[in-house]
């Protein structure tokens, strides 16, 4: 399923963001990266209506974004934050469960079908050794891949996701980048990320925005926009992107 921009504008905490267009393909993963303050995390809002947008400004699978509520809003896009502040320390099932809610009418209790959607994730994200476990008991890793588990529940067509792999170590990181790759190849999922750690993304981007001050400074195919002179222009940093042994790689 596509997402679409078209002339966005979000103010927020004394911040403009102001995207004229922009589209996310069905079954690619979509990766966003600038420097601290340019906007990802607005702009990663705005797509799922965390922040209020305009009408006519985001469209998800032709829809406008700012029309759709309860079930069939959760049934198109969902939203990954870094971390989850949690009033009560529920068990991974039960964390994963809640991914069902957007479905539930108020005090109606989950069905046989949210249960099994919910096994079935479990199951998908090789979580069963975790299940009865406490959601703050587990790694920092572990905690991310919960978080995606509860968005798969949520059994959503676009699924958001901010930063995943921000302070993981290197084996967790490449487990969260190779889930979103799979999410879009095997389950069909439209993935929009951003991403902190530019080494990952020759192995996870399809499309790459490069975002800085609340503007797009470029778009476009992975291997277009990933070059030296644009990165440089993005970070103000000498850094460099090169080719070893076949595969691009950044050097700084």
């Amino acid at each position: 399923m596509q997402a679409r921009i078209r002339e966005l504008q979000v103010n927020y905490d004394d911040f403009e963001l102001k995207v004229s267009g922009l589209v996310f393909e069905a079954e690619k993963v979509s990766v966003l990266v600038g420097p601290n303050g340019a906007g990802k995390s607005t702009l990663l809002k705005a797509l799922t209506g965390v922040l209020p947008v305009k009408p006519g400004s985001i469209f998800i699978g032709g829809r406008d974004l700012a029309f759709l509520r309860g079930a069939e809003k959760a049934s198109l896009i969902s939203y990954v934050p870094q971390e989850q502040a949690l009033v009560f320390n529920h068990s991974v099932f039960d964390f994963i469960l809640m991914g069902r809610s957007g479905f539930l009418s108020l005090f109606s209790r989950p069905s046989p079908e949210d249960y099994y959607k919910t096994e079935e994730v479990i199951s998908y994200l090789g979580l069963e050794a975790f299940s009865r476990r406490k959601y703050t008991e587990l790694s920092s890793g572990e905690r991310r891949i919960v978080l995606i588990g509860r968005a798969l529940a949520q059994d959503s067509r676009i699924i958001v996701l901010d930063e995943p792999t921000t302070f993981l170590d290197p084996k967790h990181e490449i487990q969260i980048i190779d889930l979103m790759k799979k999410l879009a190849t095997e389950r069909g999922k439209t993935i929009i990320t951003s991403l902190h750690s530019l080494e990952l993304i020759p192995r996870l981007a399809d499309f790459l925005i490069l975002l800085k001050k609340g503007r797009i400074l470029a778009s476009g195919p992975a291997r277009e926009v990933f070059k030296t002179e644009l990165l440089v222009e993005l970070f103000e940093y000498p850094l460099k992107v090169a080719e070893a042994e076949g595969q691009t790689v950044l050097l700084r």
